[in-house]
């Protein structure tokens, strides 16, 4: 060091190395208000929510350039040099350019789901100079019921611009620069069920097309939006694109099973056969579980509400009045509509009957008519009903109610007819069944008492004929004379009491017997020897003797011969 020599001054060594520090200081001070300066430049990626509109905020960071993930976009290419795939669909050419990076939920559009998870990527940089008042457009397929989005890949849009007018929109092109320049006239989802368009669009009112079909939703065939400011792609402008899930009706027609004529009132439940779950992978009804209540109108018909596609059973599940449940059901599949209404699913029902036919004791294919029934049920008489039976002796009772014990019993007989009235119990069910069925059936039979006079031969017991017989009551008054033909002479409605038979009026032979009315038939036989019978005990005995007399003769001469011997 040199000293100076002018004022004499003393050198200060330190000084340089103050200076130095300072500096320093003032460096590492600029350059952490440099750091916080940039870090308050860095902007918080806002990244579109499928369901709610633009955006929810995702801690990322831009960085991607269209080298990267221009081939995130989709749609058809009408110059066949490239195939894009991704968010965007994709143009037909010879080079595929495929995705080295892993793109969580969606790839180059992003999310479109119920939540989001992972890194998210942008197909694109942020808007430079010249593309002020343009706005990046993401859409996102959802149901229109549940929100969700349906994950499913290929379902193509088309974009209209609206120009004002009838003609319905002109149909906008877009295009991609990278790595040639590609156009695109439609736009495919990604598996994650978004897609972005490739370049950004101008403002004004626009709307997408959808002109691919997802199994079980309708096509969206206008969904208007509006683009009336600017956004970028960390942040663009959602659009979600709502289809319906496609449903359909099951009609019913209940009829009575022996009329034809339709039946009112009751339900019908309609139940899953399987689970039944829409794209959107929202399950509308789990197997077994009730989707509606089909309730039939006075025309016998009813038809469900607008269920979605799948297949269905459908049961009876309240039952008419008077009738019995049907214990049958149907499996009907729910399909897309054609125009036409569904073939509607045809049940029929019976009416829970009591059947009973009356008939002759002893001639039994004689039907009774006329003979008076009652059919009452117990603390409930305006349930009562009373009716006589047809010319085929027939009766039919109905209009019977559920829950519900009946007494069955016969009140009155045609002519001089008796009968045992003795009541029979029957229950109708809930179900309105009789002992599992829609219908009991009774077989009822009255009697006259009668007897039946007759002739029969001692020795065999076969009737005779050509034998004058004469029955008189017990104080001897003549009721009939008859010659036999060998069959049965039949009386009946004879007074209780004593009777005899006379044959050939020989009051000599004479045969009595008693006559019961609690019988429906007896059975009196006069037995007489006839000539018949005498030839046959004469030969009888001839062939006795003869037997005899031969075993008398074998019998002399086996003994002979043994004397000899």
């Amino acid at each position: 060091m040199k000293r100076n020599k002018k004022n004499h001054s003393e050198i200060n060594y330190w000084q340089s190395n103050t200076d130095m520090m300072t500096g320093l200081v003032l460096v590492l001070v600029l350059i952490i208000l440099l750091l916080i300066l940039y870090l308050m430049q860095i902007p918080e990626d806002t990244l579109p929510d499928a369901e709610e509109g633009n955006g929810y905020t995702v801690d990322n960071q831009l960085g991607n350039t269209i080298d990267d993930h221009a081939h995130d976009l989709g749609g058809d290419s009408d110059d066949g040099d490239d195939d894009w795939d991704g968010a965007g669909g994709g143009g037909d050419g010879e080079e595929e350019y495929e995705e080295e990076e892993d793109i969580v939920s969606g790839g180059g559009g992003g999310g479109g789901g119920d939540d989001y998870g992972g890194d998210y990527e942008f197909p694109y940089p942020p808007t430079s100079g010249d593309e002020w008042g343009k706005a990046a457009v993401y859409a996102t397929v959802v149901d229109e019921e549940t929100g969700r989005a349906i994950r499913q890949a290929g379902i193509t849009f088309e974009l209209y611009e609206e120009e004002g007018g009838d003609d319905g929109g002109s149909l906008r092109f877009l295009n991609t620069y990278y790595p040639e320049k590609t156009e695109y006239r439609n736009y495919a989802t990604t598996e994650a069920g978004v897609f972005y368009l490739p370049e950004k669009i101008d403002e004004g009112n626009y709307y997408f097309k959808q002109i691919s079909e997802v199994e079980g939703y309708d096509l969206a065939e206008a969904v208007n939006f509006e683009i009336d400011d600017v956004y970028d792609w960390p942040d663009p402008y959602v659009v979600s694109i709502a289809i319906s899930p496609v449903k359909n009706i099951i009609p019913v027609e209940l009829t009575d099973a022996e009329t034809q004529e339709p039946v009112s009132d009751g339900t019908f439940k309609v139940t899953a056969a399987e689970d039944i779950i829409t794209s959107d992978e929202t399950l509308r009804y789990a197997k077994d579980e009730t989707a509606d209540t089909i309730v039939m109108d006075e025309d016998g018909q009813g038809q469900s509400k607008e269920l979605y596609l799948g297949s269905y059973i459908i049961s009876q599940d309240e039952i008419p009045k008077y009738y019995a449940s049907i214990e049958d059901t149907a499996e009907r599949t729910v399909e897309e509509k054609d125009g036409s209404t569904p073939a509607a699913v045809k049940f029929s029902c019976e009416k829970t009957k009591i059947e009973l036919t009356l008939s002759d004791e002893v001639y039994t294919s004689q039907r009774l008519e006329g003979a008076e029934f009652l059919l009452s049920c117990d603390n409930y008489p305006e349930l009562n009903q009373e009716a006589e039976t047809d010319e085929n002796g027939e009766l039919v009772f109905t209009d019977l109610e559920k829950n519900r014990t009946y007494k069955l019993q016969q009140v009155g007989a045609p002519d001089d007819y008796r009968f045992d009235d003795t009541p029979v119990e029957i229950t109708v069910t809930e179900d309105g069944r009789i002992d599992g069925e829609a219908k009991a059936s009774f077989e009822f039979t009255n009697y006259i008492p009668r007897v039946n006079i007759n002739v029969t031969d001692k020795l065999l017991g076969k009737p005779v004929s050509d034998y004058s017989l004469s029955l008189y009551s017990e104080d001897g008054s003549l009721i009939q004379t008859w010659t036999t033909n060998g069959t049965d002479t039949t009386f009946e409605d004879l007074p209780e009491g004593g009777y005899y038979v006379l044959l050939k009026g020989d009051e000599e032979k004479k045969y009595e017997f008693d006559f019961s009315e609690d019988e429906a038939l007896q059975e009196f036989s006069v037995s007489v020897w006839t000539m018949q019978n005498i030839i046959v005990i004469i030969v009888g005995c001839g062939a006795v003797i003869l037997a005899i007399s031969a075993v008398a003769v074998i019998i002399r001469k086996k003994v002979r011969k043994g004397n000899k011997s």
